[in-house]
């Protein structure tokens, strides 16, 4: 059970473009050193708990820590990652597996910006958000975080395209179908009261559900472009 927890904490999202970062060696064997050089890595692709880098230096494996520098959906970066194995790709180039060793904080950061940066470029949804768009949907993701259920955005047609950190430790995957990557179920709910909450565009639609190991209430809350707020609240909770 805890091989599988920890797996569902590293929900990795692929990047459609390669990210530009710096790193520098921090430590060795845990002991801090004091490296000038700068190693040039590109991110393959990223989650709240690690990343898989490509670095043209050869390294050890699980015996140096890394700083590594970025910017990513707006927002800057410098976090304490530790390389943890070594592979080569079809070119020869060495891609490491990166542990990142941050705050719960960071964490839900990080998961902000992977949520931001799959709503822009799902293959679902070929959308350019204009600036304005991208500002208010940034606010929505963040909002997720207050709610302490894994909660969700999905798009008109039932795709998951964000999710706070307590629903990607549950397992959600984001661009799959609600019912599927969140409920397990090949077929729309019975409950579901999306189309009631599109239509209701100013009201929270709460509908009896069987979710979360126990009855719950679903509620749906249509916010903007297409996207409705998504969670399920224990009852009796």
């Amino acid at each position: 059970m805890n091989d599988i927890n920890e797996k569902r904490k590293h929900f990795r999202v692929d990047l459609v473009k390669e990210v530009s970062a710096l790193a520098r060696i921090s430590s060795v064997n845990d002991q801090v050193v004091k490296i000038n050089k700068i190693l040039p890595v590109s991110l393959l692709d990223m989650s709240a708990g690690g990343m898989r880098v490509r670095i043209c230096y050869d390294l050890p494996t699980k015996l140096i820590k890394l700083t590594v520098k970025f910017e990513f959906e707006n927002e800057q970066y410098d976090l304490l990652a530790q390389v943890l194995r070594k592979t080569t790709d079809t070119k020869g180039n060495n891609e490491y597996g990166l542990k990142l060793l941050v705050t719960p904080q960071e964490q839900s950061r990080i998961v902000r910006s992977l949520n931001m940066y799959k709503i822009k470029n799902t293959k679902f949804r070929k959308v350019e958000l204009d600036f304005k768009a991208q500002k208010y949907t940034r606010c929505f993701i963040k909002f997720l975080e207050i709610i302490e259920e894994p909660a969700y955005l999905i798009t008109e047609n039932r795709l998951v395209v964000a999710a706070n950190l307590k629903a990607h430790e549950m397992g959600v995957k984001l661009g799959e179908r609600c019912y599927k990557t969140i409920c397990n179920r090949h077929d729309i709910c019975t409950y579901c009261s999306l189309e009631k909450a599109i239509s209701n565009k100013d009201q929270v639609i709460k509908s009896d559900a069987l979710e979360l190991g126990s009855k719950s209430t679903a509620r749906w809350l249509y916010t903007e472009d297409g996207l409705i707020l998504h969670y399920f609240e224990k009852q009796g909770s």
